[in-house]
């Protein structure tokens, strides 16, 4: 991103915005497996969320580059990131969460990364050095399994970060652990805690619970080794579920979502109880037609302005717009509108909304601003790409073979 002619100069600056990035992020957490599929990527989207959920403002990125798997889990697919010459934008998956994921640069979803190290590494860089990210409680940094160039770079490159392990209960999964536990000694990178997913199956009909892959193991190896346990994760047929739908399992208000606030609870014990970032108010405006939303954004008679933060409504007023549809853009950034959560809205106000640094969600349900504004801010509803000057980037992931 630099306009620096020299490959180290433009290094050494990228070096500097990295280190500037990282002093404004209080936690760094990269969640690690020792082999694939045990689920890590699951619990990395979902300990992103809950966080997020509890006011943390919390950014997650995805380094996995030939495996991504984070854009799937949280409904994202289709949101690509944007640039100006200058920076990357993140996804905002709710007010309190930012997303990065290779996923955002493809065309299509089903076309593979097919790189190197040294270009793996300079995207991990870009994410970290070029990317808007702004202040952060948490970082949350899901890398792909094993102990190669993804972890390396993450361990090298972001300064304080610490591990959080995930491993299956059964033998083989655990071996991988105990080299991802030795990877990280050796390369002095803190661990917080081990993960004991898919720990037993409790049957949704009779409730009895079946230990498929053994249980207890990862409680085990992480006694054996001096290290925190966080806790266990069950098989659920609803986690697949809601990974599938692009759901978190903060939704599932069951035993598996009480077990995923468990293990937040363990996670941020072992770092200090760390409190959120005072971020101020977050100002939210929907047009209103009797109560609920209304469907001409520039012909709605009110609008409902609502005051939130930390996930919460704080303050409900109802305005007046001006009769000029073309004025109500303004108007709403006079009132210190963040976001405008509509059901139509034409081409020409999303415009005007994005130059003024209004976030937008089109395509809302009908119903009460009220049960707008907060399943926005709990991550169910999804900002719009802006249509002001930010373009796809087209060669941001520099060196890999696609655009």
């Amino acid at each position: 991103m630099s306009c620096n002619s020299n490959p180290a100069q433009q290094f050494a600056a990228q070096t500097e915005r990295i280190h500037r990035f990282l002093d404004q992020v209080t936690k760094k957490l990269i969640v690690m497996s020792g082999k694939g599929g045990v689920g890590k990527s699951t619990v990395a989207a979902n300990l992103a969320v809950t966080l997020s959920q509890q006011g943390y403002q919390v950014g997650l990125l995805d380094v996995d580059v030939h495996g991504p798997s984070i854009a799937g889990l949280l409904d994202l697919n289709d949101l690509p990131l944007l640039t100006d010459r200058e920076q990357i934008y993140p996804i905002e998956y709710s007010p309190t969460l930012k997303v990065v994921t290779i996923q955002g640069l493809l065309d299509k979803p089903d076309d593979p990364i097919i790189c190197r190290g040294p270009a793996k590494i300079t995207m991990i860089r870009q994410f970290l050095g070029d990317v808007d990210w702004g202040p952060l409680d948490f970082l949350i940094i899901d890398s792909p399994p094993g102990t190669g160039d993804e972890p390396l770079t993450i361990a090298q490159t972001v300064t304080g970060c610490q591990a959080v392990i995930v491993t299956t209960p059964q033998e083989i999964a655990l071996a991988d652990v105990r080299k991802s536990i030795q990877f990280c000694r050796k390369v002095n990178l803190p661990i917080a805690g081990i993960i004991e997913n898919m720990s037993g199956f409790v049957c949704p009909t009779c409730g009895s619970r079946h230990d498929i892959f053994k249980s207890g193991g990862g409680e085990k190896t992480a006694a054996a080794a001096g290290l925190p346990f966080l806790g266990r994760l069950p098989i659920d047929p609803a986690i697949v579920t809601a990974g599938d739908s692009g759901k978190a399992i903060a939704g599932l208000h069951n035993q598996t979502q009480t077990d995923m606030q468990h293990l937040v609870d363990q996670l941020l014990q072992q770092l200090g109880n760390p409190t959120p970032t005072e971020t101020g108010l977050l100002k939210i405006a929907v047009p209103t037609d009797n109560g609920n939303l209304g469907e001409r954004f520039g012909h709605s008679a009110v609008f409902s302005i609502i005051s939130a933060q930390k996930g919460q409504i704080v303050q409900q007023e109802e305005l007046t717009p001006p009769p000029k549809p073309g004025a109500i853009p303004g108007w709403l950034a006079e009132q210190g509108c963040h976001t405008v959560i509509a059901g139509g809205l034409g081409e020409a106000a999303r415009i005007k909304l994005a130059e003024l640094g209004i976030k937008v969600i089109c395509g809302a349900p009908a119903a009460t601003p009220e049960q707008l504004t907060l399943r926005y801010l709990r991550g169910e509803l999804i900002a719009s790409t802006p249509a002001a000057s930010r373009t796809s980037p087209a060669s941001s992931c520099q060196d890999c073979n696609h655009t």
